[in-house]
């Protein structure tokens, strides 16, 4: 018969459970039921116990249950108070006790004048960690048949003791009833509870505790398929070297819970005998853990074994027909709800496994900002915690060939892997078309709707694209020149503190009509001027107008000067968190640096940025662009083979171990040489041993024994890794 796999990580599941209306459940049971804290305070009782007692709720809860119901003298037996006893062993031994008959006389609420009473109890501990924190005593009320039968001059509250063997053959059949009504009661508490377990500990832990304890059972187990043998879960009656000798049992072990876990079949072992002739290895479970008699069942749901459930007594112990069915019923409760967490956690762990490749994705797309002379470049992503989903919202910044500055927000529709993937494409045609051209930003638009509509990408999306100028020699000033598709509209914050909204016009969005007509709007950036461009979780608030939520950012702005960019980028990201994430947040943020000065016009000749293709053939355009720019400022030959072997260096490890673009920036000054490499692994490079054989990982040994100075620097997404050359004089 085959076995169903059940995930190991069941045992340590701690996610929530749907919350139980348990107050309602509580009430509704047919039979009495009574809780008590440790110290006896009556924590809860049900509407059938208040019917049995004659009692009002309100008359019980908080108050101590002994003053509630003091004790009576004519109760005791030999001074002793065998309620008491009752409650304290069980709550000493974490053990559920049933007693068939006892004696406690109740006061009436009339009259306050105790009358006989006899009681058929079960009395089961809540415990948690090492400690029983709760008593839960169901009640059933026996006084009748035990006046009908007892002879007149009985009156021993241990009624077992001197009245049993006496009562009538009438007496045994009521007796069988009581015992009856306990079983079903066991099955209905477990059932019950069994509906919100999580793990497979607390199903054994449920199952031992109250549907086996009907029947005296002092210690179970389950067994479970797992790396091609068993995993097997004991209750607290074992202790903790039990629990770890028998946690992983092969698949052909001798045990009876394992026979039944592979073959389907019940094996009831009853006595010390029957166990040690079973197998030599249970004579030595029987002697090392003590437990005399065992059954074991299959759990089978469906017709399918997932695991077998084990009962184990420490005294002798004969099957009667109605234990044998309450060890059925318990088995297939167990089965059911190992068969429903198993399900609820293949699922929970299949719609982690698509959130986390759309995350991964997604924040693989959300690059670091170039480093760009005079900018500062800010960008921060949000995501909003909606489970499963995940969104089309995204940013980008990169340098053109030109040397222009391409900046775009944008957000496709949709909150699922689908929006995340067209995302992508619609990030990586907008770079495609930008990056080797001059079109100015409408055109750009125009040119990626028209893509998207060629290529068959089936997707709506609004975007915001600016295009900053490369500097002008002699001015501090920088001209944006932006469009909007269906976009928010961009905010400009000028270094004073006025805060302009920017007229994104009526533009329409992307995917909707490639040949519409699209607007070009432009905007100068003097120095400590700032734009900021985001998607709609910036601003939007449940049941708030959006031009709301712009003017409160708007409002942020206006606050306190900040002199970074990134500062400005954290300080709007606190105001979304403060009114509480509604949407995925995308965000830039460009500001002129405050202290620009004036382009100088030969910055150009003696510096370069390029940004390369996760493309191994990027390496030698990296290898070119360093040569030519130390070559053409004087710098000496052994110098620059150092730098452009360093730089080829550099380059290859960001494309095959960072698996991103590579963002290259070459400076050479009159005293020596500065490359940076710029990639979106945040794995730091490390220095390996030397091995002469080695393919790869001489990296970080060339810097350390060529270069002058060296480096790593964190940065938003990815890394910075930098060295300097000193020029040989």
């Amino acid at each position: 018969m085959r076995s169903l796999p059940i995930p190991e990580s069941l045992v340590d599941d701690l996610s929530p459970s749907p919350p139980l209306a348990m107050d309602a459940v509580f009430d509704a049971l047919p039979t009495a039921y009574l809780l008590l804290l440790p110290d006896f305070t009556v924590a809860g009782v049900n509407d059938e116990f208040l019917a049995v007692v004659g009692r009002r709720r309100e008359e019980l809860l908080g108050r101590d249950g002994f003053d509630v119901f003091p004790t009576s003298p004519d109760v005791l037996f030999e001074g002793r108070n065998l309620l008491r006893e009752l409650f304290e062993r069980v709550l000493r031994h974490h053990r559920t006790e049933v007693v068939p008959l006892l004696r406690y006389d109740v006061a009436p609420a009339e009259d306050g004048v105790p009358e006989e009473r006899w009681w058929s109890l079960r009395v089961s501990p809540m415990v948690q960690g090492d400690r029983a924190t709760l008593l839960m005593m169901h009640v059933e009320e026996v006084t009748a048949y035990v006046r009908d039968h007892r002879p007149d001059d009985s009156a021993d509250p241990r009624l077992e003791g001197t009245l049993w063997s006496r009562l009538q053959l009438g007496r045994v059949a009521q007796l069988d009833q009581v015992r009856a009504s306990h079983r079903a009661s066991a099955l209905a508490e477990t059932a019950l509870r069994l509906a919100s377990v999580r793990t497979l500990s607390d199903v054994v832990r449920t199952v031992a505790g109250h549907g086996l304890a009907a029947i005296g059972a002092d210690g179970a187990g389950i067994a479970v398929p797992a790396g091609g043998g068993w995993r097997l879960v004991i209750s607290s009656g074992f202790s903790d070297a039990h629990r770890h000798r028998w946690q992983t049992l092969p698949h052909d072990s001798p045990l009876p819970v394992c026979h039944s876990a592979r073959t389907g079949e019940r094996v009831l072992l009853p006595d010390a005998a029957a166990t040690d002739a079973y197998h030599p290895e249970m004579a030595r479970v029987r002697a090392d853990n003590g437990r005399r008699a065992w059954a074991t069942l299959p759990l089978l749901v469906g017709g399918e074994v997932i695991g077998g459930l084990a009962a184990a007594w420490s005294e002798d112990h004969a099957f009667s027909v109605e234990e044998l069915e309450l060890l059925d019923g318990c088995a297939a409760q167990c089965a059911q709800a190992l068969e429903r967490i198993t399900r609820e956690r293949s699922a929970a762990e299949e719609v982690h496994s698509v959130r986390r490749m759309a995350e991964t994705l997604q924040r693989s797309l959300l690059t670091r900002p170039p480093v760009r002379e005079g900018l500062q470049l800010a960008v921060r992503y949000l995501p909003a915690a909606r489970g499963a989903e995940v969104g089309g919202d995204w940013f980008d910044a990169f340098a053109t060939r030109s040397g222009a500055t391409v900046l775009v927000v944008g957000d496709v529709v949709g909150h699922d892997q689908v929006a995340a993937a067209a995302m992508g494409q619609v990030r990586n045609m907008v770079r495609g078309i930008a990056f080797d051209g001059d079109d100015r930003p409408a055109t750009l638009l125009t040119r990626l709707d028209q893509a998207m509509s060629g290529l068959g990408l089936e997707a709506l999306a609004t975007a915001v694209l600016a295009v900053v100028d490369p500097p002008m020699p002699g001015l501090t000033a920088r001209r944006v020149r932006w469009s909007s598709a269906g976009h928010l509209p961009p905010l400009l914050r000028r270094a004073g503190g006025r805060v302009e909204v920017l007229d994104a016009g009526e533009d329409l969005m992307l995917g909707v009509d490639a040949a519409s007509q699209r607007h070009e709007h432009v905007v100068d950036l003097d120095a400590g001027d700032g734009l900021v461009l985001y998607t709609d979780g910036l601003v939007e608030r449940r049941g708030q107008h959006l031009d709301d939520g712009i003017g409160s950012i708007r409002a942020a702005l206006q606050g306190r000067d900040t002199r970074s960019a990134a500062a400005w980028a954290d300080a709007l990201l606190a105001t979304v968190r403060a009114g509480g994430v509604a949407d995925d947040t995308a965000l830039l943020v460009l500001q002129l640096d405050p202290d620009a000065a004036p382009a100088r016009p030969t910055s150009q000749e003696s510096t370069v940025e390029l940004v390369l293709p996760a493309d191994p053939r990027a390496v030698r355009d990296a290898r070119r662009a360093a040569q030519r720019c130390c070559t053409r400022n004087g710098l000496d030959d052994d110098t620059t083979e150092t730098a452009v072997l360093l730089t080829s260096e550099l380059v290859t490890n960001a494309i095959v171990h960072g698996r991103s673009d590579a963002r290259l920036r070459v400076v050479v000054d009159p005293s020596s040489v500065y490359v940076e490499v710029a990639d979106d692994n945040d794995r730091v490079p490390v220095l390996q041993t030397h091995d002469d054989e080695a393919l790869s990982g001489r990296g970080v040994s060339l810097l350390e024994t060529a270069a002058s100075r060296w480096g790593v620097a964190e940065a938003d997404i990815g890394k910075v890794v930098w060295f300097t050359l000193d020029r040989t004089r």
